[in-house]
């Protein structure tokens, strides 16, 4: 009977680590959003996307970047709230409340 309790606990725990190693985001650390601000139209080039400068602090830098999406993408956006990123080159990637990874241009690094 200890033998099965002991196997059955053995069990819960390696599923638990399985599980808890499966919801870890590879590079990823919070970043909060510093600033965000919607960018004028050009009248000439009218698309579905919206164009937008977002400010985020990761690691104690402040990255500016540049994304064009729709509207519905950064709804829930403010300065303050923390999401999931990390940087890829000249690119931010930014994990949205819906799972989606936002890819944004960083134009300027403060340290």
């Amino acid at each position: 009977m200890k033998t099965r309790v002991a196997i059955v606990l053995c069990c819960i725990a390696v599923a638990t680590v399985m599980a808890f190693a499966q919801g870890m985001d590879e590079g990823f650390a919070p970043a909060r959003v510093a600033g965000i601000e919607k960018m004028a139209e050009n009248a000439q080039h009218m698309s579905d996307e919206t164009h937008y400068k977002i400010s985020m602090r990761l690691n104690g830098a402040l990255y500016q970047c540049q994304v064009s999406a729709p509207v519905s993408t950064f709804i829930d956006w403010s300065p303050g709230k923390e999401f999931p990123a990390k940087v890829d080159g000249k690119t931010l990637l930014v994990k949205n409340l819906d799972g989606k990874i936002i890819t944004m241009n960083i134009k300027k690094v403060s340290h």
